[in-house]
């Protein structure tokens, strides 16, 4: 399994990092020939130390000016060469972890940089079907996870193995016997003591992540909902259920740590059982011989000084890969299926505003979401230029959708839109874009300056500031700038002690407005606004709509009944076309809507 979705892993992110990986498990192997060295050092330096006589076995080994020197001397240089390597060594681990750490966070970034593209640039029809807090999971937690979670676990695991692998080599090479039953041992308590934590884990991560999910869920509703819970006596509740779900995810990340913790503890005891075991070992192979045994027992101790800290890295990497493989999956899923591979990559960039002079004329648009379900049924209209147009119809009669139809986020199943007379196709809605200005009723004001929202994704450096003051004019929203001690430099306050929900809309209308559309939709745009601000918000559009056009989707009917064209839509279809008057006076159950509205058409 592990094998499997590391290649589809690799496959779908990682295709031109494999040579990288590889030069990883090479530098795994340097790292491995520098740790057999240095230790391999350690016998003959302790040898000449004890029995100076034992320096002729070394002569084919060393250069002859080095056995030209006294046999400490020489001892001194063995000592000095396994010091040497040792401090390499970890220089040189230091240099890799860094280099893997940098590897690893740019293929995390790279990740969420495919996934963002994919959220921008793919198809509106498919990116809508991945709710929001997906989004946010997907490029916040799990591409993270994934890379620094699973990747680094392989990555750790395939370099002390090799680390572990070269060390034991040594003490093989030197003592066959007693390293071989040695090694035996050490593995096999490993794999037992590993089958008992990763079972132990498993469990604890499984219900965490359904823990986690309460938690959040009774956080947000708590800190969202203060004024409720307060209005309903309902504190003690909403208390309780925060510190049930708080003290159970407490518990399982105290059990998480315990076992974390608890792993080098058995590590440790292994490796003393196994000092002990071989030390016998070696006292029968030497023969007693007092300096051969001396120079043994310590490479054996430099040799497993240096296991310990791999074989606890191996142990923790064992543990965590299975609640890491999860992301990896998860991650995977995602790709196969929205087909992240096969989404047409279009930039807008580059595409000239498209020329729109006479009108914009809707031919026979169908759409669905999905087969069985039609949502626009042969939809034909004519807008002409300068038209203040409002779209009704009670919720479901398919408003919303034929905005975003008309605007090409959604396809047409069949149909034709055409501007001037000119059919937009798939490639010109780009250019055909740079023509609106959208608001709709989902508010979303940045971290940033007046400025800087009402012209939203412009160079600061690019932007007109009498431009930007105007419009704040425009839609009412000076006297609350003013407020503010540096003007549009200032960044607005959202919330009860800054901007309303009204404000906050006001902010997008001039934001739309800033980049001088010639068709500008408004989706429940003043929905927010109190009437009085929603009547001047409306002269200021109809005056600016001499020369624009405007299409506003929206339940009240004051907003409509400033436009010169309503657009009746029911269950899918247009119903009729025609003024305020003419629609009131036509159907009564429009009209009966006017009359509970406490508004008046022309004719009473």
């Amino acid at each position: 399994m592990y094998i499997t979705y590391l290649n589809k892993f690799l496959e779908y992110f990682g295709a031109k990092r494999k040579i990288k990986l590889l030069i990883f498990a090479i530098m795994g192997l340097i790292a491995g020939l520098l740790e057999f060295v240095g230790i391999a050092m350690i016998y003959p330096f302790v040898m000449i130390i004890v029995n100076p006589t034992a320096v002729n076995t070394y002569t084919k080994y060393v250069p002859d000016f080095v056995m030209a020197l006294p046999p400490l001397s020489i001892a001194m240089v063995f000592g000095a060469t396994a010091l040497g390597l040792f401090i390499l060594k970890n220089l040189y681990m230091i240099l890799f972890m860094f280099v893997q750490c940098k590897f690893l966070q740019k293929w995390t970034q790279s990740i969420n940089n495919y996934f963002m593209d994919f959220f921008l640039y793919a198809p509106h029809n498919v990116v809508q079907k991945i709710p929001n807090s997906e989004k946010l999971y997907i490029l916040n937690t799990l591409s993270n996870q994934a890379t620094t979670g699973f990747i680094t676990r392989i990555v750790t695991l395939i370099t002390n193995i090799i680390i572990v692998a070269s060390v034991i080599m040594l003490i093989l090479c030197k003592f066959f016997v007693a390293g071989s039953i040695s090694f035996i041992f050490v593995v096999l308590t490993i794999l037992i003591q590993n089958k008992l934590l990763k079972r132990g884990v498993s469990e604890i991560n499984n219900r965490i992540v359904k823990v986690a999910k309460g938690i959040n869920n009774i956080t947000y509703s708590n800190i969202n909902n203060i004024k409720e819970i307060k209005i309903q006596g309902v504190e003690r509740i909403a208390d309780n259920l925060y510190e049930k779900f708080g003290k159970e995810i407490t518990d399982l990340y105290a059990k998480l740590n315990f076992f974390s913790a608890m792993s080098p503890y058995l590590v440790e005891t292994i490796i003393v059982m196994s000092l002990i075991v071989l030390g016998l070992m070696i006292l029968l192979q030497t023969g007693g011989q007092q300096y051969t045994l001396i120079a043994s027992y310590a490479m054996l101790v430099a040799a497993i000084f240096r296991i310990a800290p791999a074989l606890n890295r191996i142990q923790s990497s064992l543990i965590n890969l299975p609640p890491t493989l999860k992301f990896v999956i998860e991650l995977t899923d995602i790709c196969e299926k929205y087909e992240l591979q096969t989404f047409n990559y279009s930039d807008s960039n580059d595409t000239q505003k498209s020329e729109f002079n006479n009108t914009i004329e809707l031919k026979n648009i169908n759409f669905s979401y999905n087969k069985e379900t039609p949502v626009l049924k042969d939809i034909s209209f004519k807008l002409n230029k300068g038209d203040f147009v409002g779209i009704i119809g009670l919720s479901g009669a398919g408003k919303s959708t034929l905005a975003d139809v008309l605007t090409g986020l959604l396809p047409p199943e069949s149909g034709q839109i055409l501007v001037d007379g000119k059919e937009i196709t798939t490639e010109l809605y780009h250019g055909f874009r740079k023509l609106i200005g959208y608001v709709s009723q989902d508010i979303r004001i940045m971290d940033c300056s007046f400025r800087e929202n009402v012209a939203w994704m412009q160079p600061a450096n690019a932007i007109d500031d009498q431009k930007v003051e105007l419009l704040l004019k425009s839609v009412k929203l000076w006297d609350v700038v003013e407020t503010y001690k540096n003007g549009i430099y200032s960044t607005p306050i959202v919330g009860e002690s800054g901007l309303s929900k009204g404000q906050m809309q006001r902010l997008a209308i001039a934001r739309a407005l800033y980049r001088d559309p010639e068709l500008i939709l408004l989706d429940e745009a003043t929905s927010a606004l109190d009437v009085k601000t929603e009547h001047e918000i409306i002269n200021t559009l109809k005056d600016y709509s001499k020369d624009k056009t405007i299409i506003s989707i929206a339940h009240r009917l004051s907003v409509l009944q400033a436009c010169n064209k309503l657009i009746y839509m029911e269950a899918g279809r247009i119903k009729d076309v025609g003024n305020f008057t003419e629609l009131a006076d036509k159907y009564p159950d429009f009209a009966e809507l006017v009359k509970l509205s406490g508004l008046e058409t022309e004719n009473k």
